[in-house]
This record gives C-alpha cells, sequence and structure tokens, in this order.
C-alpha cells in the first residue's frame, strides 16, 4: 500500500527517513502472524496456569445445566516443578580469560561481575524470566543506564513481558542477531507525558487512530504509548590502520575527515614541537550499526547511534519452544491445554453421574409396605426400618444400581499421560514414587532421561543466561572506573591492577578493564552451598597435607560461617602466626650469640696459641 493512503496525515518533511520507516515497520510487526499468534495465546496459557480454564460462555452452560464446574489443574504442579528445576541450582556469570596474559583482567572482571550480579539480583531476575518463558514462551531481560543521578549512573535492569516488546517477525536467530530492530512498549499516564515530554500534543495522539496506524493511546485506561525502537542501519564506514595504535579502526568519513586535519596539524611533542603524521590508507564498506529512537507516533523524543559500546541490542530474549511454521514462541504450558481441557469434562461428567445416579428402585406389590410414605421422607436414616404387610416379604424387592462405566478410569489415566508425554514432565521428575523396590540406579536414569525430553527449554534458557552476562559485563567495562572496581575488590584488586600499573594497550602489563572486548569470555560456575562447602573441605585436607601453606582465612570464607567466627579464628590464627614467628626470631638471636660466644672463644684459643709460640721463639733464640 502506497505510503499516502497509509499515513495521509503524515507530513514526510517533517518527519526524518528513520521515523516514518520505524512506524511503518512497528505497524506491520505488530500485525505479522508469529505476533498476534503469540499475544493471543499468552492469556489463554497465563488463565489455564492459574487455574481459570473456562471461558464465560462454558461456565454459563454449566450453571444453566446445573452442573459442577469444577477445574482439576493438573498444570501448575508440572509448571512450578520446572521453575524449580531453573531456581535450584544458583549460576553465577564467569569470566574467562582466553589467553594467560588476560588472568588478571578476568579475575578483576570476575570479581567486579560476581559483585554486580548479587547487588542487582542477577540470578533472580534471570530466573523470574524462565518462569513466564515456561508459561507462555517468550520474555525479555532488558539493560539501561539509570541516569537520575547524572555523575553517578546505575546499571540497571528489569523483566518485560513478552507482550511488552515487539521483534522481528523475520527473526530466526534465538539471539536476534538477524533481526532488523527491537520494539519495546511503555504505556505512561498523561502526568508523566508532560513532566517528561510537555511538547507531544496528547491530543494528536488520541486522533491519529485508524487501520493501517499503530495504537498510541488506550481510550479505556487512558494511557499513551512511548514506543522505545533500536534498530539496525547500514552505514557507510572508512576502515584503516590507526598510526598511533597500530590497530585497524574504522570511523565514519566525517569523523575520518576530521581525524585526518588532526593528523596533518600533527602531534605535541615533549620538545615543544608537533610531529606531523601521514594520513593512513583507507577502504570503504557498509556496516551494520545499532541505532535507537524514542519515539511516541509523530514526536521525535531522542535518537541517534546507541551509547552502548555492546554491538546488538540491550535486550536478551528467552524463549522456551518455537513454532517454525509460523515463528512464534510458545511455552509448556500450551501442549497440555487440550489434555487438561478433556480432564475437565470427563471429571465433571463423573461427578455429575455420581451426584444424579438413581439408587436402586425399591419395587412392590400395592400394600405391602405399611409404612410407604414413611419410607419415601426417612428412608436414608441409619435407624429406619421397612415395616411390611404379614407374608409380603416375597413381594418387595429392589433393582440394582446401574454400574459406572470403566471406561471414565482408562480415558483419565490416558489424558494424564498425554500431559505428562507432551510437556517432558513424568512422575519420576514430580518426585512421585514408582515402587518400593526399584532400584535406586534405575529411578536415576529415569530422571535422567525425563530431563534429556526438556533440553531445549534449559539450553535457551542458557544461551539466554549468557548473553545476559555478556551484556553486564560489556555495561560494567563502559560504565564502572577502574577505582570503584579496586574498592569493590579491596587489597586483591590494588594487587591486581599494580601487577603492571600499565593503561597503554601496545605495552605489555595492558590491565586497562574498559577493554578486553575480545580478550574475556563470559562463562557460567554452578553457586551453591554444597560445592562450597566442597571447595572448603579440599583446602581443609591440602592445608593439614601441607601444614601453614593455606591461611585459615581463605578457608573460612568457603566456609558456611557467622562473620564473627571467621574472624575470631583468623585473629587467632594470626596471633599464632606472630608468636611463632616471634619464637622464630627468638632461636635465631639465641643461635647468634651462641655462634658470637663460640667465635669469641675460638679467637681467644687462636690468640693464646699464637702468643705461646711467640714466648717459645723468643726463649729458642735466648
Amino acid at each position: 500500500m502506497p505510503k499516502a493512503e497509509r499515513l495521509p496525515f503524515v507530513d514526510e518533511k517533517k518527519i526524518s527517513p528513520d521515523h516514518l520507516m520505524l512506524i511503518e515497520r512497528l505497524n506491520d510487526w505488530e500485525n505479522s502472524t508469529p505476533e498476534t499468534s503469540f499475544r493471543n495465546a499468552a492469556p489463554v496459557d497465563y488463565r489455564f496456569y492459574a487455574g481459570k480454564q473456562d471461558n464465560a460462555m462454558v461456565l454459563a452452560i454449566l450453571a444453566e445445566q446445573n452442573r459442577p464446574a469444577s477445574v482439576f489443574n493438573e498444570i501448575k504442579p508440572k509448571i512450578d516443578m520446572l521453575i524449580g528445576m531453573a531456581a535450584q541450582t544458583k549460576f553465577q556469570p564467569d569470566v574467562v580469560p582466553t589467553g594467560k596474559e588476560d588472568e588478571p583482567l578476568a579475575e578483576l572482571m570476575k570479581g567486579a561481575l560476581a559483585h554486580y550480579s548479587k547487588k542487582s539480583k542477577f540470578v533472580n531476575k534471570c530466573v523470574d524470566c524462565f518462569q513466564h518463558v515456561v508459561k507462555v514462551g517468550r520474555s525479555m531481560l532488558y539493560f539501561y543506564i539509570d541516569t537520575q543521578n547524572p555523575f553517578k549512573p546505575v546499571i540497571k535492569m528489569k523483566r518485560l513481558p513478552g507482550t511488552n516488546f515487539i521483534v522481528d517477525p523475520q527473526s530466526i536467530e534465538y539471539d536476534m542477531s538477524d533481526g532488523r530492530g527491537l520494539f519495546i512498549d511503555k504505556w505512561m499516564t498523561e502526568a508523566d507525558i508532560k513532566a517528561f515530554w510537555p511538547h507531544i500534543q496528547l491530543e494528536q495522539l488520541q486522533s491519529h487512530v485508524g487501520q493501517g496506524y499503530p495504537l498510541f493511546w488506550n481510550e479505556q485506561d487512558d494511557l499513551y504509548r512511548v514506543v522505545e525502537a533500536w534498530y539496525r542501519k547500514w552505514v557507510k564506514m572508512r576502515w584503516f590502520i590507526n598510526p598511533l595504535t597500530g590497530k585497524e579502526e574504522s570511523l565514519t568519513i566525517k569523523e575520518f575527515r576530521q581525524f585526518a586535519e588532526v593528523l596533518k596539524a600533527g602531534i605535541p611533542m615533549e620538545n615543544g614541537k608537533n610531529q606531523v603524521i601521514p594520513v593512513p590508507a583507507f577502504y570503504d564498506s557498509m556496516v551494520q550499526q545499532t541505532h535507537y529512537m524514542l519515539f511516541s507516533d509523530l514526536f521525535t523524543i531522542e535518537g541517534g547511534v546507541s551509547p552502548y559500546n555492546y554491538k546488538h541490542f540491550p535486550g536478551v530474549l528467552f524463549g522456551a519452544y518455537k513454532d517454525d511454521e509460523e515463528n512464534s514462541w510458545f511455552g509448556a504450558v500450551r501442549a497440555m491445554l487440550d489434555p487438561q481441557i478433556s480432564l475437565n469434562t470427563m471429571r465433571r461428567q463423573l461427578l455429575h453421574l455420581l451426584q444424579t445416579l438413581p439408587k436402586g428402585i425399591l419395587k412392590h406389590e400395592i400394600g405391602a409396605i405399611l409404612n410407604i410414605e414413611e419410607y419415601e421422607k426417612r428412608s436414608a436414616d441409619p435407624s429406619f426400618h421397612l415395616e411390611m404387610a404379614k407374608g409380603a416379604f416375597e413381594k418387595v424387592g429392589f433393582e440394582k444400581q446401574p454400574p459406572i462405566s470403566p471406561i471414565y478410569q482408562r480415558f483419565d489415566a490416558t489424558m494424564s499421560q498425554s500431559m505428562k508425554d507432551t510437556s517432558g514432565i513424568q512422575d519420576d521428575l514430580m518426585g512421585i514414587q514408582q515402587t518400593s523396590r526399584e532400584p535406586g540406579i534405575t529411578v536415576q536414569a529415569r530422571q535422567q532421561s525425563g530431563i534429556a525430553v526438556l533440553y531445549i527449554l534449559f539450553d535457551n534458557f542458557r544461551q539466554s543466561r549468557l548473553e545476559s552476562g555478556r551484556i553486564y559485563m560489556s555495561l560494567i567495562q563502559q560504565y564502572v572506573k577502574a577505582p570503584e572496581i579496586i574498592r569493590i575488590e579491596g587489597e586483591k584488586g590494588k594487587m591486581l591492577m599494580q601487577i603492571n600499573t600499565q593503561m597503554n594497550p601496545e605495552s605489555e602489563g595492558f590491565n586497562d578493564i574498559s577493554a578486553g572486548e575480545y580478550d574475556l569470555e563470559i562463562d557460567e560456575q554452578v553457586e551453591n552451598s554444597t560445592l562450597r562447602l566442597a571447595i572448603a573441605q579440599m583446602l581443609a585436607d591440602f592445608s593439614q597435607n601441607n601444614p601453614g601453606s593455606i591461611p585459615p582465612g581463605i578457608i573460612m570464607d568457603y566456609a558456611n560461617l557467622p562473620f564473627s567466627v571467621k574472624e575470631a579464628v583468623q585473629k587467632a590464627w594470626e596471633e599464632a602466626q606472630l608468636r611463632e614467628q616471634e619464637n622464630i626470631d627468638a632461636d635465631r638471636a639465641l643461635k647468634i650469640v651462641e655462634l658470637s660466644l663460640k667465635h669469641n672463644v675460638e679467637q681467644e684459643k687462636i690468640a693464646a696459641s699464637v702468643e705461646a709460640a711467640k714466648q717459645t721463639k723468643e726463649k729458642t733464640n735466648d
């Protein structure tokens, strides 16, 4: 459809080409099949997990028929088990050096990353994303810089619900590396809009409503939409070898011309003269550059090249399973919907039959039962007795109650097993014991097989955690300065920075924490009490076999002991070390005295011998 038909009220001279492109792209993407499929299915998945598994029409029909609307929620415990598996083991981001020369920098960044991860509850927020991924299929961990205090920017992160962001419907890579853009929705009140961006005309946002144009005003809730767009843009870059650093770099053509002017003017030297440096040879090529724009309708709030050193978008997609045909994400709940509906329907029918099934039917000849009226009222009373006419015993009897078909039990078992098979959550993973005589190794093997079925889900979770760690490390390198890192790491950090104290990347011992883009890799380490106690035991055993080799403070760091106990042990050890050193010094001083006395005695003996020899010689001469 031509632009004039799609946006008849847009004056293209008053809006940037990027802004116009983003509005059209936003409209296309939010109405695409992958996006609409997810947004239609996500509320249903949430309701089924919460036990709200019937719509208004079904509830009305059940009420009209006076039938139970019971819900037998088999979905929630299975989803909770998956979330528990993810949260059971705490994974901490780890920094791994690619070379031996990167080890000091890696250790410094590892400590800083661990500090900020605990401070921001990074691991908990990853698990929070996974919780919603399991339920509806996708979520996002979004990183941003809080600049309320412009002198001290703070790195923050938050979970975005799957319905609060829009991804490229043509992107198929899990990390969105092939995605053309990302849209993040923020719905704000009129007061917030006027406080931050008074130039936005809210009347215009209310008037631009119609088919073929994104919605920027929610009339029901009276909220206004602000869109944060991240997109990739092809830009011509000029590549060259920087004569100052010896490394390849790229600048825009405008920036390269400014750089060339500086080289021609010369670099100031210590002797007061300027050294002119030849402009290096260059090559032009098209490069994808990440840009951002904050806008609402036709009002541009801010935009430009991404302020982050990280080359991708500042949001990490967390996904469960993917419908490759529609390129849409779905969670573990989706596969259990039909069996759950069948279970509810069948069990409700069974309850209805049990409640309405007639009892044994009483049959008798006229006049055979004397208290027939009392029977109709009090037959359920345990003290009731049936009074019959004399000789009428053979004329009274009951028809047997018709049995309930065993098909209900078989159908129930089939649907229950179907939910386990489709979700991959078998009884072994739920901790349900099958038999008391089964060997433990058999149970363990079956549990491992059950976990293997969930490989896709947990492998995607791991990839998202690693990508989140990379973004976090990049932001720390960019916004956290070296003195703060040293303060966090204490004496160890100071020692690591003082290994070379070299900030020149061309010199040996380069230790600038803002570098390391290609020298450090993000991995994971399992962080739990069992592992820490195991490390503490290993260190204690090594210390016993090699007395004095490991200070107790290092062992105490891995032991789950109160701080006061650690301090007392450390103080006692230091005092013992001091006494031992004093004893060593005293022994050394005593040894020196003994050697000195022995030396003096030897000297006296030698002097006496010399004197005796001299006297003997004099006597001989006489």
